[in-house]
């Protein structure tokens, strides 16, 4: 991700130098939660990339926690949806996710800045 990229969000820790063995150590295709920004953030490695969406899933409003990744896509434990991890896109509908990046020994989380820069 570039600069200019960088700069179209609001990066908040996802998992500080204390603990980001929790992410380093992460097995393909589990998730995790962690709660950033008031709002309980799933968190998931695929081809030893790491991913974050929200922990609701657009269709059910079911908890993304107990469910599964898998061929690049997170899918929901209730419904069994698949959403692509990459877009967010899955059966006519959008799961929110965010870039994460690994920034001075922190994994940050960005959050897309509203029309006003915050």
């Amino acid at each position: 991700m570039n600069i200019q990229e960088r700069e179209k969000y609001n990066w908040m820790v996802l998992a500080s130098i204390n603990d980001r063995q929790l992410i380093d150590q992460l097995e393909e295709g589990k998730i995790i939660r962690r709660f950033v920004d008031d709002q309980w953030i799933c968190v998931t490695k695929n081809d030893n990339k790491v991913y974050s969406f929200k922990d609701k899933c657009p269709h059910a409003g079911a908890s993304f926690f107990r469910g599964s990744c898998e061929d690049g896509k997170v899918v929901c434990p209730v419904h069994h949806f698949g959403f692509n991890l990459n877009t967010g896109r899955g059966h006519g509908l959008y799961l929110e996710n965010y870039p994460v990046i690994l920034h001075e020994d922190q994994y940050l989380i960005g959050f897309e800045k509203n029309i006003f820069g915050f």
